[in-house]
């Protein structure tokens, strides 16, 4: 694909990404007309300390799960690889409804479920790590199998959680493993920010490699690629990034598997190019999103793991039924 027309579309997608940054933040129950927004008034408070960080905070998640997505579809060479592959977000969730279980009704100065959440989730990456590292060489297939049994693993220590929990706490579990993009002020995006801009840094620094790996792994040893180094490292920093976005928002499902699919549709599959694409598209994606949760049943709210499921399934089986 001629390289001006790929800038001119990644172009397209910031501009469109830019766009909806600054519009989605006046959608809403309560209307934000632009005179209101400035001042000490309640609409300009709702603006600027929940609008406004909410919607970034779309965009910072979003982005940083596809650009996840597309390095773990590269790496396992396969197109239904998701940044949860790994079986993170279910480690994630066992730390936070452990959390709910065991501090629900306790006040503390510090995000407790989140703290678990992570603890938890970067766990199961050292676990994987340390088992993959057993095998004595990068075994993508291997790392599936172990992911599967995590799942699994995990999946199961919720269901105990849960059966054993109190009809308010299970409610609260239920809440929290759908997705939520709750931000007030800028605090929790800041949190995120770090794995975003390590994404970005990893996705491109190893966009060559990612190319000949999405190919074939042989294909990419001969041509000089160290693939226990650089299959660890990816590994460690995307299951890392995977842990702290749904520690503080929950497994927003989705966004990890189709927005490289159609960055790819429109950049091609060249990783210099296609990063960029991914990480706006995986934005917008997000963005939009959480615009429907919060404006569909107004003023109760969807939760965005819900939206992005019910929009992304049937859009994600329409473009396997259209693809040749």
């Amino acid at each position: 694909m001629n390289g001006g027309k790929i800038l001119m579309k990644i172009t397209l997608l910031a501009l469109f990404s830019l766009f909806l940054l600054a519009v989605l933040p006046f959608f809403g129950y309560i209307e934000m007309p632009f005179s209101k927004i400035f001042g000490e008034s309640a609409a300009a408070n709702i603006f600027w300390n929940i609008r406004v960080p909410r919607t970034s905070g779309a965009f910072v998640c979003g982005a940083t799960l596809a650009l996840c997505g597309m390095v773990f579809q590269s790496m396992f060479k396969n197109d239904l690889a998701t940044p949860y592959t790994l079986g993170v977000s279910s480690g994630a969730a066992m730390g936070a409804v452990l959390a709910i279980k065991l501090f629900s009704g306790i006040d503390f100065a510090i995000p407790v479920t989140q703290i678990l959440s992570f603890a938890c989730a970067f766990l199961t990456v050292v676990f994987i790590y340390s088992a993959g590292r057993l095998k004595k060489r990068f075994d993508t297939g291997f790392l599936l199998l172990a992911g599967v049994a995590v799942n699994f693993i995990c999946s199961g220590l919720i269901l105990f959680i849960q059966y054993i929990a109190s009809g308010s706490e299970s409610a609260m579990m239920i809440h929290w493993m759908m997705g939520s993009l709750d931000f007030t002020g800028f605090a929790t995006v800041l949190k995120v920010v770090p794995a975003f801009l390590v994404m970005i840094f990893v996705s491109l620094f190893f966009h060559r490699e990612l190319d000949l790996m999405r190919i074939d792994s042989d294909i990419a040893a001969t041509r000089g690629v160290n693939m226990n180094a650089v299959g660890n490292i990816l590994l460690f920093t995307v299951s890392l990034s995977v842990a702290v976005v749904v520690s503080q928002v929950g497994p927003v499902g989705f966004i990890g598997m189709v927005a490289p699919h159609i960055a790819g549709k429109i950049v091609g599959r060249r990783h210099g190019s296609l990063a960029f694409a991914s990480l706006f598209a995986g934005g917008s994606i997000l963005m939009l999103s959480d615009a429907v949760s919060r404006t569909v049943i107004a003023p109760s709210e969807i939760p965005a793991g819900v939206v992005t499921s019910l929009i992304g399934g049937p859009f994600f089986l329409f473009i396997l039924i259209k693809s040749k």
